[in-house]
């Protein structure tokens, strides 16, 4: 798509500029004429409506609008054209946007509807995600439809207790909807509406007071589930793993089953360079691969070991673990990044959150090294989440608000890094520790010191700092 700006400051100030010239030349050069009457004039001239003269017009007169209608025609003809494709573009990029979503979801069978992406709702959209359940979110709020736009999922701009909302989000053929909601009159009032438009839908409420449940229930829900009354539980549960007391973690974290001591293992190739099948099981201490996925979608079981791995390329590895080892005890020798000039954009927002990836990436990498990979693995996904989340937005209205001619590329990079976020952290009980040290690396240093330094480079310009 081809990028471009526009300085509407500037437009709008050239515009201000001609009608003032315009205005006081009329009032100067013409005897008797009011401001009302030169300013009109200047009006139907720029204009062309051919009105006529307010007035008999001087010699002097008449060469002022001959002067004025060549400079302001052209100066309107812009205004106009660029007000135009501004409104246009803007409503035909929303019409089809939402368009596209409409009929994915039309085409959606047995998903489960997320009624808030709010802190709950959060949790629970990126669970579904995690296993692979298709959902769909409603939401009215702007930036909670944003967070889960930029994480890829279906989601609908609307009232979640509006029939309009939840036909729009497939409620008919729905297997289920989730109310996130802390408020239990809205929660009431979703599932009547709810109920009313799928009978057989399966209706799970979060509900704030015990007290009235049977009512939310009588209104249609099937399950009533209390957040803060299952923290309190897993908050039990955590000091009775402290204190050596066994207790049932059925429903929490899933079990990574192995067999005699042999896992799965996924990898992903992130680096420009291909390496070969070969390469990568001796890089990765793994027996054998089992399959390789190619980018594109091709598929091809039992690779030989002089396969071709590309960028972007997944080759599923079977490893073998054993108790004297540890899935991180593969040598790495990957440069150890510190944060320094080098990496700084020179603009104090975006640098101080590249500041904290670095940490990030930095810790992580220390973990891997002392073998922690695994469960430190968890860890870093939820940050990464959360420097999605907050970095990517605040770079991307910083880019807005200061017309960068390269925002569509910056903003589609961001959703290509969120969702290679949000599949590696799908897949984070599969994926090598190291793995994921590589991707960060990547990131690193294909984004922030070449798209993020382009971008430093424009806002200085602009004086920003």
């Amino acid at each position: 798509m081809e990028n471009y700006t526009f300085n509407w400051i500037k437009l709008i100030v050239v515009v201000v500029a001609i009608f003032l010239i315009g205005t006081l030349g009329y009032y100067y050069i013409e005897d008797g004429w009011t401001l009302l009457d030169a300013f009109y004039m200047v009006v139907i001239s720029i204009t062309t409506v051919g009105f006529g003269e307010i007035h008999n017009l001087s010699p002097a007169g008449r060469m002022f609008t001959v002067v004025l209608i060549f400079v302001g025609l052209g100066v309107a003809a812009t205004f106009a054209t660029q007000l135009a494709r501004f409104i246009i573009e803007g409503e035909l990029k929303g019409i089809f946007g939402r368009k596209k979503v409409q009929d994915k979801i039309k085409k959606t069978r047995g998903h489960y509807i997320v009624c808030g992406h709010g802190r709950t709702g959060r949790t629970i959209c990126l669970k579904l995600y995690e296993l692979g359940i298709s959902f769909v979110v409603i939401d009215s709020d702007p930036d909670a439809l944003a967070l889960a736009e930029q994480r890829g999922y279906l989601a609908v701009d609307g009232n979640a207790g509006s029939d309009i909302s939840l036909l729009a989000a497939g409620v008919e053929q729905a297997a289920g909807l989730v109310i996130c909601f802390s408020d239990d009159a809205t929660t009431l009032l979703v599932s009547l509406a709810a109920r009313e438009l799928n009978p057989d839908v399966h209706i799970i409420a979060q509900g704030s007071d015990p007290s009235i449940e049977s009512r939310i229930i009588r209104a249609g829900a099937d399950t009533v589930v209390y957040p803060l009354r299952l923290g309190g539980e897993q908050i039990a549960h955590l000091i009775a793993q402290q204190k050596g007391v066994a207790v049932s973690e059925k429903g929490l974290e899933g079990y990574d089953p192995g067999v005699m001591g042999y896992y799965l293992r996924i990898f992903r190739h992130f680096e420009d360079e291909d390496i070969t099948i070969g390469d990568a099981l001796t890089k990765l201490n793994a027996l054998r691969a089992v399959s390789l996925k190619r980018s594109d979608g091709e598929e091809i079981n039992d690779p030989p070991r002089d396969a071709v791995i590309g960028k972007e390329d997944s080759a599923l590895m079977l490893v073998k673990i054993t108790d004297t080892d540890t899935e991180s005890d593969v040598p790495q020798e990957r440069k150890k990044y510190e944060w320094s000039e080098e990496l700084s954009v020179g603009v104090t927002v975006i640098d101080e959150e590249h500041r904290s990836l670095i940490i990030l990436i930095s810790r992580f990498q220390d973990a891997v090294s002392a073998g922690k990979g695994e469960e430190e693995t968890a860890r870093v996904f939820d940050k990464l989440l959360d420097y999605t989340m907050v970095h990517f937005n605040h770079e991307e209205q910083i880019m807005k608000k200061h017309d960068y001619p390269d925002i569509d590329i910056q903003i589609k990079e961001h959703r290509k890094f969120t969702k290679k976020v949000m599949e590696l952290n799908r897949d984070k009980k599969y994926v090598f520790p190291e793995n994921v040290s590589e991707f960060l690396n990547s990131w690193l240093v294909n984004h922030i010191l070449v798209t993020d330094k382009k971008l430093g480079r424009f806002l200085h310009e602009r004086g920003v700092r």
